[in-house]
């Protein structure tokens, strides 16, 4: 077994000694479990993209035939956000107000 020396303050080795002694452990062993416990707790704990959430969750479905058909695989992002970015005409939430009309 390999062994660090980790320096604390005062406080939080007083801290740490209080609670090893109320489960009955030395500071060592107690310190050695939560250290353990923590590196498990972030490799459970890996960051999730948005879409990763959705699928878990159930709430995305795979694009339908129609949709994957109109995908054009040439075309980058790059390229479709520079075309978005030409394209005349009020933005989008300015359509819809002007569609649901005025709420006065």
């Amino acid at each position: 077994m390999s062994s660090i020396t980790i320096d604390l303050p005062t406080e939080t080795y007083k801290r740490l000694e209080a609670q090893a002694r109320s489960i009955g452990q030395d500071p060592a062993t107690l310190s050695r479990n939560l250290l353990v416990s923590a590196l498990q707790g972030c490799e459970t704990a890996r960051a999730q993209t948005a879409g990763e959430l959705l699928r878990a969750a159930g709430r995305v479905r795979p694009l339908s035939k129609t949709l994957r058909d109109k995908i054009i695989p040439a075309v980058t992002l790059e390229e479709t956000r520079a075309i978005l970015k030409q394209a005349s005409g009020p933005p989008l939430s300015e359509i819809i107000e002007d569609q649901r009309g005025s709420k006065a």
